[in-house]
This record gives C-alpha cells, structure tokens and sequence, in this order.
C-alpha cells in the first residue's frame, strides 16, 4: 500500500526546434509515449530549417507553452542587417518572414521571455538580461544566472548542447542521459535542440524532468535527417544549414 502522497508526472522540455519539422514530429511521438502533464518550449521554434510555418501552426494546434527565443524574436521583431549576422543570416531571416503568415509572426512577437513555476523557471538563454541572449557556457556564465534564478531548479536552451551546472561548483558536469537533481541547491540544466543538435549527436534532443525520480532525463530521438535537409534545399535556403544535420554541430 503507498502512503496516499502521488507526485506530480513528467513534464517535456524541447527546444530549438529551428524550424525542422521531421525532428518535432518524432519528437512529440516519444513524448506521447511518457506519460508527461506538460510540454514546455524554451524558444527558437523558427530559424535556419525550411519548415518555420508548419513548426509554429504544431506548436499552437497543441496549445504547447513556448517562450520567445532569439530567433523567434528577429523574425517577430525585426532588426538591422548587423543584428542579423551577414549576409547568409540576413537571406536565411528573409525567407523566414516570407514563410510565415502575419499571425504567426505575431504569436512569436507575443510569445513570453520566462516562464515561473513553485520548483523551476524557464527562460531561452539566460536569466541575466534575457533580452541580451547570453550564452551560458561555463561555470561563470552559469553563476551570473544563477544570481537571477529563485527557484531550485533553472530549464534553458540556446546553445543546442545538453548541459548540467549546480551554483557552487567550479565547472559543469559531465552529463549521461540521467541526472539526478537535489532541490536544496541551485542547479541549471540545458534541455538540448530538437532541431538542430550540436554536441555530436545528429538525434533530435529533449528533456523530461521527472520530479517522482528526482531527476531529468534527455532522450535522443532518430528522425528523417533527409526530409529536413530536402525542405532547406527546396527552400533555397544556404546548403551549410541542411549539410550540419548529419553530424550534429
């Protein structure tokens, strides 16, 4: 007999979608296999993939909670040509708006920067200066956000790579797929990319954090490399964005 005390289910992280629509798809489909009460987006939904409007119309179909990332927020907001990283980046963002209706362009403008919870806050770079989309990379990045973060536990993306730091110690930790968490510390996890890995692993990545195992967990889920890079060709878009995809950086 259980002493009558249930904790709460999973809840799915994904991010930096980039808008490759074979990766988001087959993600999902393991998510629907988990068991999750929620699916969280940290942002980036739209961004070199050939696919942005079909990525943004998934996400709202299914009422995903989604937070605003760089990407999204160039294309929702505009922005100079030096803000937009050259010439390759400036064409990429061009397409992009011309794929998306004005209504979708306006969901990613609306889209919020945080996100709060009792255990955990979310946010797409970093919680210091969201708006600056600072990457956080080493321990010292890690302690700047974690000035920031309030709560146990901190979910970002943004640099498309795994990651796991906890405030006090002096370098980040070397991840497996399962991680234990302690909610007396501080700790930071990085959820990964769905679209666009780039830690060597060319599987689309996402995370879910199982508050009953007291731990998180990223998943690498295989899916149609091939179809992603097709829709980045058809779009016309520079071939080094569909080339990436088999490697994983």
């Amino acid at each position: 007999m259980g002493d009558g005390i249930s904790m709460p289910p999973p809840i799915a992280f994904i991010s930096d979608i980039h808008a490759n629509l074979p990766a988001l798809q087959a993600v999902l489909a393991d998510i629907a296999k988990q068991g999750v009460s929620e699916i969280i987006c940290l942002g980036d939904v739209v961004g070199y993939g050939g696919q942005p409007a079909e990525c943004v119309e998934l996400l709202r179909e299914r009422g995903i909670t989604t937070l605003k990332g760089n990407h999204d927020a160039v294309v929702a907001d505009g922005g100079s040509m030096e803000d937009r990283g050259g010439a390759t980046m400036a064409l990429m963002w061009d397409w992009t708006e011309c794929a998306l209706s004005f209504e979708q362009r306006s969901w990613l403008a609306e889209l919020p920067m945080t996100l709060e919870r009792p255990d955990f806050q979310a946010v797409h770079a970093t919680l210091c200066h969201p708006e600056d989309w600072g990457y956080v990379l080493t321990a010292s990045h890690a302690d700047l956000h974690f000035a920031y973060q309030t709560r146990p536990l901190g979910f970002i993306g943004h640099t498309h790579r795994p990651a796991f730091w906890v405030a006090g110690e002096d370098v980040g930790r070397d991840i497996t797929s399962l991680e234990s968490i302690d909610m007396n510390r501080k700790q930071l996890i990085n959820v990964g990319s769905v679209g666009q890995p780039r830690d060597g692993d060319k599987c689309a990545c996402y995370l879910l954090y199982r508050p009953d195992h007291a731990d998180v967990w990223w998943r690498r889920i295989p899916y149609d490399i091939e179809a992603a890079q097709r829709a980045i060709e058809d779009a016309g878009l520079p071939i080094k964005f569909a080339d990436r995809l088999r490697f994983g950086k």
